[in-house]
């Protein structure tokens, strides 16, 4: 049977959630052998479907791929925003904000995995909608930075390169970070925190 012909018989799985069950395997998947090497075939056997199943809701890879992102950039920016709400300074909800997102990024390791490494090179198409989620993420970093430096309460020579160096400590803990390890993902957040926040000169 054609590839064609295998979609047009595909037919929802009988299982609670099986969107969220493809798309956990997919994540699972992605990030231990990366988006290229793993086949869709190989996501229906993880979830236990066949591969025509798959299609009813995820027409390509690449879909499912970036369905992925886009969630994971959601959660990531709901979370974060659900816990600078208390804070009242702009410094205290600097640090408020890498605390949430490095727990985050603990929780979801695999997405987050998926999501910085799963496709190889540097030159894989970004959608409109993971931009503008991407968007409103970084200027959130962003303005807190400016109310810092309006304040006086942060010392900040150029807000962009700052905020991009933040979001970069904090997403490439992916590279080397050890769900199994000592230290938890907050532990390093604090710590870069205490770098941005006091930086590395000696202090009298």
């Amino acid at each position: 049977m054609s590839e064609t012909a295998t979609r047009s018989v595909g037919r929802p799985p009988k299982m609670e959630a099986p969107r969220e069950r493809i798309l956990a395997e997919a994540t699972r998947l992605f990030s231990r052998a990366g988006y290229e090497a793993t086949s869709l075939q190989e996501v229906a056997a993880a979830v236990g479907i066949t591969k025509a199943a798959v299609y009813h809701y995820f027409p390509t890879k690449q879909v499912m791929y970036e369905t992925i992102v886009v969630d994971l950039l959601n959660r990531l920016e709901s979370h974060v925003v659900a816990n600078l709400t208390a804070p009242a300074s702009p410094r205290d909800r600097l640090r408020a904000l890498m605390l949430a997102h490095a727990d985050f990024f603990e929780a979801n390791y695999e997405a987050f995995v998926t999501l910085l490494h799963g496709v190889s090179g540097l030159s894989r198409k970004i959608t409109e909608h993971e931009t503008q989620v991407r968007d409103r993420y970084e200027k959130m970093v962003r303005g807190i930075l400016n109310d810092g430096a309006r304040t006086g309460d942060l010392h900040v020579a150029d807000v962009r390169a700052t905020s991009i160096a933040i979001l970069a400590m904090l997403n490439w803990m992916s590279r080397w970070y050890k769900p199994r390890g000592s230290r938890r993902a907050r532990d390093f957040a604090e710590d870069f925190f205490v770098l941005i926040d006091q930086g590395l000169s000696p202090r009298n």
